[in-house]
């Protein structure tokens, strides 16, 4: 893999973020991202999520692991306008529920937080899934440790779905499970006069 660099592909673009396919060069953002930033203290720190994460863009990067369901892209990178990598979006399902996906979102670049670099990725990846597919339902799960993920979801058109309360007891702690969803029809009447 040493010395070649594939093209990307840039899925969507806003003011401050585009997503695009990965670049070889993410590879070292990865690796410095398993060691640090804040993002590890939010997105289910219990598990060991980031080499996971690691392993599956390892594999993309060489062409190993295909979208594990046909369709659009599953994962792609968050990045600045100017191209430095800042995290990433997901999207999920179950093969019995084909039309009804999850979300995911992480900004691992500490210093881009609290800019609104989350909430355009995740507008933007909302309206990449919904206008690419037919996608009946996109939901958001998030703990409520995580008020930043709460307000993302809320200002890109999630409903708030309900809470399933003390799901996870952590450092001490009971935690809940915060559920969002946002049908077709609700994005489609988001965006009518856009």
């Amino acid at each position: 893999m040493k010395g070649t660099q594939r093209n990307f592909e840039i899925i969507s673009k806003g003011e401050l973020v585009q997503l695009r396919s990965l670049m070889e060069s993410d590879l070292e953002s990865l690796d410095r991202w398993q060691k640090q930033g804040e993002w590890r203290r939010f997105d289910a720190p219990w598990e060991e999520i980031i080499f996971e994460e690691k392993r599956f863009w390892k594999m993309e990067a060489e062409r190993k692991f295909p979208d594990i369901d046909p369709g659009p892209h599953g994962r792609v990178m968050i990045a600045s306008a100017e191209n430095k990598p800042l995290g990433w979006v997901n999207r999920y399902g179950k093969r019995d529920n084909p039309l009804v996906w999850y979300v995911g979102i992480c900004i691992c670049e500490d210093s881009y937080l609290n800019r609104g670099c989350g909430s355009e990725a995740l507008r933007l990846w909302i309206d990449y899934l919904f206008t690419s597919t037919e996608v009946h339902k996109l939901c958001l799960d998030t703990w409520s440790f995580n008020p930043r993920m709460i307000r993302a979801a809320e200002k890109v058109g999630f409903f708030y779905e309900g809470t399933q309360r003390e799901m996870r007891f952590w450092k001490g702690e009971w935690l809940d499970l915060v559920h969002f969803g946002i049908l077709r029809a609700e994005w489609e009447q988001m965006n009518r006069g856009n």
